[in-house]
């Protein structure tokens, strides 16, 4: 006997997928917060080690709105963030962005990601590649002893979808590995996240939260055979913010569009350090986006003071063509190794 798809059972299966998302969200916080705050107590530096490629800033267009894009919608480059936003593209998309650091730091990076939407959900994936340069190596004396390279990628996997077009939701799997000159390590982590619209069509504002780097320790090989290793907690993240994207601002022709961002991010080690991004975007007849935010962090060494936070902002611009897009963004004073800049490149399927 053969079954018949009915609307009911159209209706049900994204309802039980939407609870499933929001309950595996609730429960994932629940497992990793005591964890979290029993490591601070003894680890309350909030170090990172050296897993810093798993919180680095990626993507131009995230960049150049001062990072506030985790209550964003289909958007590639919001993907490192927030999984979630990988749902709410039309068919597909590519994107690539690079980094550039300051000529005395040496660092640069690459992030590309593709994704394409089906019948049960957009499928994606992403790789990110850092690269640190060479660090010298001193002992006792000012004189080097030897040069060592320093690099690290992240490869993952995400899936996405959404319920009655109010609630997105994504997670995504993750590979990393970390090369440290003298040692290396790898081992999986994997993100979680949720956007919500409350009206959609109606009230212009979504609301983002997400989980990132939730897992167990990573460890790293030993060291010159000496039977020694280390290990280094993930540098879990929470993250929620605000997007607001309204037809009309205050009277603006409808041929500009403005869209502002507010994103919270906490350590998952210690909550009490977090980092506020605020941006906006000026869209000028679908064609040209020129966008500005401000950034600030804490500084998890520096416990007072004026060091304790770094506060800079970032700028950018964006050209779009049909579906072709392109653009640059650059940070200023929010790293302490010097401004970077972002390019970025992508095409919607």
């Amino acid at each position: 006997m053969k079954l018949a798809a009915t609307p009911l059972s159209g209706q049900i299966l994204p309802s039980m997928l939407a609870r499933l998302a929001v309950s595996a969200l609730i429960v994932a916080a629940l497992a990793v917060l005591p964890g979290a705050s029993a490591r601070a107590q003894t680890n309350g530096d909030g170090s990172d080690g050296g897993l810093v490629g798993l919180v680095l800033p990626v993507g131009a267009r995230a960049i150049g709105q001062g990072r506030a894009v985790v209550a964003s919608r289909g958007e590639l480059q919001a993907m490192p963030y927030n999984p979630a936003a990988a749902d709410g593209l039309e068919r597909g998309a590519l994107t690539f962005s690079r980094i550039e650091g300051a000529d005395d730091a040496g660092i640069s990076g690459n992030y590309v990601a593709g994704a394409v939407v089906s019948r049960w959900g957009t499928f994606a994936g992403q790789f990110v590649f850092q690269d640190y340069g060479e660090i010298i190596l001193t002992d006792t004396s000012p004189d080097a002893d030897g040069t060592i390279e320093v690099s690290d990628w992240a490869a993952g996997v995400t899936w996405a979808h959404h319920w009655r077009d109010r609630l997105s939701y994504g997670v995504t799997a993750k590979w990393y590995n970390s090369d440290l000159g003298v040692t290396t390590g790898s081992g999986a982590a994997f993100d979680v996240g949720l956007v919500y619209l409350p009206r959609p069509g109606s009230v212009p504002l979504s609301f983002g939260i997400s989980l990132r780097n939730l897992g167990g320790d990573f460890s790293y090989d030993e060291i010159d055979g000496s039977g020694e290793s280390e290990s280094d907690n993930l540098p879990g993240r929470v993250r929620v913010g605000v997007h607001a994207s309204p037809e009309r601002f205050f009277g603006a022709p409808a041929e500009y569009r403005v869209a502002l961002s507010f994103d919270i991010e906490s350590d998952l080690d210690e909550l009490s350090n977090s980092s506020q991004h605020g941006g906006a975007s000026l869209t000028l007849y679908d064609v040209v986006v020129l966008r500005g935010g401000v950034v600030i962090l804490d500084n998890p060494y520096v416990e007072s003071g004026d060091a304790d936070r770094s506060t800079g902002g970032s700028f950018g611009v964006g050209i779009r063509y049909d579906r072709f897009e392109a653009d640059i963004a650059r940070e200023v004073s929010v790293s302490e190794l010097g401004d970077e800049t972002h390019f970025g490149v992508g095409f919607r399927f």
